[in-house]
């Protein structure tokens, strides 16, 4: 668990934890190492079925852009793993109410990747944290549509919303280490 200053782990959650957050997952572990940032990173679902593989198209993309997708299998949310997370990044406003609804306690280190991205401009977790009320935390914009039973097209548009929202969060994490 971090202080407050830097978080130690970060944890991204999605529906089916099969395509969405593994981007976000693998993506923030790509980045991080590149920087020399040290952070763990995991996701899950909140209507996850545990220990299946990540979306063949989620590893082609993620691949196409020299990311690693071996290992991974997808875990359901459970309480445990809300406690152990720093920050949770959810890819839509509905997967964060289901987070804070499981750990209301946390509410406050719990966001849209859009949201924390749009706020990690700088300062620690907690200035962040204070700096909430700058956005609609309710807008639409805030949610990274899934894009399961869809083109390949989908997938590359959703790597394509992570991708720069994940390297500005490495970006801030390298700046407050």
């Amino acid at each position: 668990m971090s202080t407050g200053t830097m978080p130690a782990s970060i944890m991204f959650i999605c529906t089916g934890n099969i395509c969405r957050s593994p981007i976000g997952e693998r993506v923030l572990r790509g980045l991080a190492e590149k920087s020399g940032v040290t952070v763990a990173s995991t996701s899950a679902g909140v209507g996850a079925m545990n220990g299946y593989a990540m979306h063949p198209l989620s590893v082609e993309v993620l691949v196409e852009h020299g990311y690693d997708a071996a290992g991974f299998e997808s875990r359901y949310l459970r309480l445990p793993m809300l406690k152990d997370a720093d920050l949770v990044l959810c890819m839509t406003r509905d997967h964060r109410a289901a987070a804070q609804q499981m750990l209301p306690v946390r509410w406050k280190r719990m966001f849209t990747l859009t949201e924390f991205a749009e706020l990690a401009s700088g300062g620690s977790l907690d200035e962040i944290i204070a700096s909430r009320s700058r956005i609609d935390t309710n807008s639409p914009h805030l949610d990274i549509v899934d894009p399961m039973g869809r083109p390949k097209e989908e997938f590359d548009r959703v790597f394509a919303e992570i991708e720069p929202k994940v390297a500005s969060i490495v970006d801030w994490l390298a700046g407050v280490s």
